[in-house]
């Protein structure tokens, strides 16, 4: 039997409705999928990727592929939400796609530890006759349906990914941040992506028109943003002191408003759609229709 390193992603929640088991080489590795169909509820489907290294036949050999698969698994993270499925590190208890937080009084805050479960079970045990039960919340979840897999996008994205310019890669990074951030620092690092796509796709104002780069980059897009524009979302960052700058230096350096629920809803969702698709144009990938429940 061969030794073999593998790395297998955790499962994300997807329908794909024409789903085929595919595999492809990359660098000496094999990239596979595994689709787990829910046949009572489809779009509790799920879906992993697992990447093998070569044969191995000594330890040096095992370390050397323990870093190069970190390296592909990492890639592979930032890729994964621009082929169409949900990101592998999305926050468990915060959702900024519905501006939704959830508390879960049994979970310490992050590098805390907590003794509330050994107390519940004391006041539960002083409890007579009475049944008790355990709720755990999971996460936010928004299942996502896919017409077909999406390792082929994944495949052809591994492939051109040296080639791409750094602002793209900039762009991939943030779009992982964003989607990865628990805490309203994720309007900062909206805002950074919404400079970088206002400098890749310029908005000419002295033509003194509306701007209508959704309209002739992005179209897929239009009845997702409706009335909202890219120089919309530019002032968002600009004119809430969430996101890029805080105060106003016109009006003697006060704090700028704050961004309402709709406009969270509409800053998050708009740029991180926005943002897919800006950089499936740049890996010459055809653009995804999003549509918002």
């Amino acid at each position: 039997m061969e030794n073999k390193l593998s790395f297998r992603s955790k499962p994300v929640y997807v329908c794909i409705d024409k789903y085929e088991k595919y595999s492809f080489n990359y660098q000496g590795w094999t990239i596979s999928d595994n689709y787990v169909l829910n046949e009572s509820c489809p779009q509790y489907s799920q879906y992993s990727i697992i990447i093998t290294s070569p044969s191995i036949s000594v330890e040096d050999e095992l370390n050397y592929y323990s870093m190069q698969g970190h390296k592909i698994a990492d890639i592979i993270t930032e890729l994964i939400p621009i082929s169409g499925l949900p990101s592998l590190n999305s926050p468990k208890f915060k959702s900024f796609y519905n501006n939704q937080e959830f508390v879960d009084n049994k979970s310490a805050p992050s590098r805390w530890s907590s003794n509330y479960a050994t107390i519940q079970s004391i006041l539960n045990r002083e409890k007579d006759n009475k049944i008790n039960l355990d709720v755990t919340f999971e996460r936010f979840v928004h299942p996502i349906v896919l017409e077909q897999y999406p390792l082929h996008d994944v495949k052809h994205m591994l492939e051109y990914y040296d080639d791409v310019d750094e602002p793209i890669k900039f762009l991939l990074f943030l779009n992982n941040s964003i989607l990865s951030a628990n805490d309203i620092n994720v309007f900062m690092l909206i805002g950074k992506a919404i400079e970088i796509i206002n400098a890749l796709y310029p908005y000419k104002k002295h033509q003194k028109s509306k701007d209508r780069r959704i309209e002739i980059y992005f179209p897929e897009l239009l009845d997702v943003f409706q009335d909202v524009t890219i120089e919309k979302l530019w002032k968002w960052s600009n004119d809430r002191k969430e996101a890029r700058h805080y105060s106003d230096k016109k009006n003697d350096n006060l704090p700028h408003d704050s961004l309402s629920d709709e406009e969270r809803r509409k800053m998050y969702r708009y740029s991180t759609c926005l943002m897919i698709n800006v950089i499936r144009s740049a890996f010459e990938l055809p653009h995804l229709s999003i549509a918002f429940k």
